[in-house]
């Protein structure tokens, strides 16, 4: 067993050492998912320079922790190295920044966003319709007209999608259950906010999908829950988007109904121009 001579620096270089190489670790987990979606070579070529800065870093911080103890302890050979290490290590970190932006200064690759012209038949907006209805709109307009779409359910993410033969579509599942996939159904602003970027982030038509609603009025004030509808409905109007919400009105008491559909158009006026475009 070796002995620790400075408790101080020990820890300091112990816990650089454990953050450089659990940031080692991310890397080379997401490496194959990074590089296949990176395509270009010289970006693969930057994330393995990124790669390789930090395990120098690692092997610098295992010689500094050793180098508190009485295996290196005043072994100045090991000190020069790991000097070097650090160095290099700092200069990879710099060149993979330049690197990365150096393309786009020179102007030889421009970031694009994705964009399509506005569907000229589609009234962008708030629908509402039974569950059935509102769910066999969905699938057609991500599946089967190829729509970006996101579903806010009571169902758990892979249960949602099983049952409406989808694969890729993201789910907000809303439930109390204390799990990472879970959204509290309190969480209304967290829930506005996510479909509001949703919503933002493409140039495209796009699809959601809302069929918790009967579990929401539930669990917050309905004025809340109202106000919730209403405010992704503008931004749907706004943002080219469709916002399907099942309806069961025999969940709901009939002034409730009444508050709740007159903030969205009945679903047969939509799947009425599908049919027609």
């Amino acid at each position: 067993m070796f002995q620790i001579l400075s408790m101080g620096y020990f820890l300091r270089d112990l816990t650089v050492l454990l953050l450089s190489l659990a940031i080692v670790i991310m890397l080379l987990a997401v490496e194959k998912s990074i590089k296949r979606n990176l395509r270009v070579k010289y970006f693969t070529r930057v994330f393995n320079v990124l790669v390789g800065a930090f395990l120098l870093i690692v092997i610098a911080e295992l010689i500094g922790v050793l180098l508190r103890t009485s295996v290196l302890y005043g072994n100045q050979g090991y000190l020069i190295v790991r000097s070097v290490l650090l160095t290099v290590g700092a200069l990879l970190l710099f060149a993979s920044s330049i690197m990365l932006y150096l393309p786009f200064a020179r102007g030889r690759y421009v970031i694009v966003p994705i964009a399509t012209e506005p569907s000229q038949e589609i009234a962008y907006g708030g629908y509402w319709g039974r569950s059935e209805e509102t769910e066999h709109l969905f699938v057609e307009l991500t599946k089967h007209r190829h729509l970006p779409g996101i579903a806010v359910t009571r169902d758990p993410p892979d249960v949602f999608k099983s049952k409406l033969g989808l694969r890729i579509v993201p789910v907000l599942w809303v439930s109390k259950v204390r799990h990472d996939e879970a959204v509290d159904p309190t969480r209304l602003p967290y829930l506005l906010e996510n479909l509001k970027a949703f919503l933002e982030s493409t140039n495209l038509d796009k699809v959601i999908l809302i069929d918790c609603v009967e579990y929401l009025l539930l669990e917050n004030k309905p004025e809340s829950v109202l106000k919730f509808i209403a405010s992704l409905r503008d931004l749907a109007t706004l943002n080219r988007g469709i916002l399907l919400v099942s309806v069961e009105k025999e969940a709901l008491d009939e002034k409730l109904f009444n508050m709740l559909i007159s903030e969205l158009k009945p679903v047969e006026e939509l799947r009425k121009t599908l049919e027609k475009g």
